[in-house]
C-alpha cells in the first residue's frame, strides 16, 4: 500500500522557475503525449519514442540510455525484461542500480524499435539469440553512414570531494532538448524525464523512500531536489481538510 511517511516542508517554499538550472518538469501526461508524437516523426521515430520512454518511464539518465546494450534489457530468448540492472560502468555515480520496464506503452515502444532493427538488419545475431539481435550491440543506434553506436565524450566536473568525470552523449542530449522545445517545454532537457517521474510519483502519493529507491539516490534530501512543488495542490489540500470548520461567530449563532 502506498503511504506518505515523509513530506518535507522544503517543497512548500521552493518553487522551480525556468532558467534556474533545473530541467523543467512536465505538468501533465498530455505534454508527454505531445513529446512522444513529435519523437515519432521521421525515419528514426520508432527509436526516438523508445528513448523518450526510457527517460520518463524508467527514470534513466540520457548517458545511461546511450550505453545500454541489447543484453541489458532482453533475455537470450528474445523476451523483454521487466526489471534490469544498469551496470555501474554506465552510471554517473559508478554504482549499479535496478530499473524497470513495466508500462505497457514503454514495452511496446521497445518491441517496435527491436522490430525496425530486425527489418533493417541492424547488427543481427548469428545464432538468432536475443530475438535476432546481437546481445553485445547497443540498444539504441545512430544511423549516419550506416548503423553505429552513439559517440560518447568524457566530461569533467567538480564535486564536494574533488574532480570527477563521466561519459556524455551530446547528440542524444541535443535531440531531447530539441524535442522538448518543439513541444513547448521551455527549459527542458533529457533530465526532465527523471524529475518528471519523481514529481508525478510524489503527486500520486508515493512514499519518498520509494521515489528515492527508483532514482537510486543516496539520501532523501537529494530526492527532494527532484520533486517540483505544486502550490495549487497544496492550496487544494488545505481547503479540503479545513472546509468543515466554522468560525467562532458562526458557532455562537448556531448555539443561540
Amino acid at each position: 500500500m502506498i503511504t506518505n511517511k515523509r513530506r518535507p516542508i522544503k517543497r512548500l517554499i521552493t518553487e522551480y522557475k525556468a532558467g534556474e538550472g533545473k530541467a523543467q518538469v512536465l505538468d501533465s501526461p498530455s505534454q508527454l503525449t505531445n513529446i512522444l508524437w513529435r519523437a515519432s516523426q521521421g525515419e528514426l521515430g520508432t527509436r526516438n519514442v523508445a528513448i523518450v520512454w526510457m527517460l520518463f518511464g524508467a527514470g534513466m539518465r540520457i548517458n545511461e540510455v546511450a550505453q545500454l546494450k541489447i543484453k541489458d534489457v532482453f533475455w537470450p530468448n528474445g523476451e523483454l525484461k521487466k526489471t534490469f540492472i544498469i551496470p555501474a560502468l554506465y552510471t554517473k555515480t559508478n554504482k549499479s542500480r535496478a530499473a524497470y520496464i513495466v508500462v505497457k506503452q514503454q514495452r511496446q515502444a521497445l518491441e517496435d524499435w527491436k522490430q525496425q532493427r530486425l527489418n533493417e538488419r541492424a547488427m543481427l545475431s548469428a545464432d538468432g539469440s536475443f530475438g535476432g539481435l546481437r546481445g553485445d550491440s547497443p540498444l539504441f543506434l545512430s544511423k549516419k553512414k550506416g548503423w553505429r553506436k552513439f559517440a560518447m565524450n568524457v566530461k569533467r566536473y567538480e564535486t564536494k570531494s574533488g574532480s570527477a568525470e563521466t561519459l556524455v552523449c551530446s547528440s542524444l542530449e541535443n535531440l531531447l532538448r530539441k524535442l522538448l522545445k518543439e513541444s513547448g517545454v521551455q527549459g527542458g532537457s533529457s533530465h526532465s524525464g527523471r524529475r518528471t517521474l519523481a514529481t508525478w510519483l510524489d503527486r500520486n502519493g508515493c512514499d519518498l523512500e520509494l521515489i528515492r529507491f527508483v532514482l537510486n539516490h543516496e539520501s532523501p534530501e537529494q530526492t527532494i531536489e527532484y520533486i517540483d512543488p505544486s502550490r495549487e495542490r497544496i492550496a487544494a489540500a488545505f481547503k479540503t481538510i479545513l472546509a468543515g470548520l466554522k468560525a467562532p461567530k458562526e458557532q455562537s449563532c448556531d448555539n443561540a
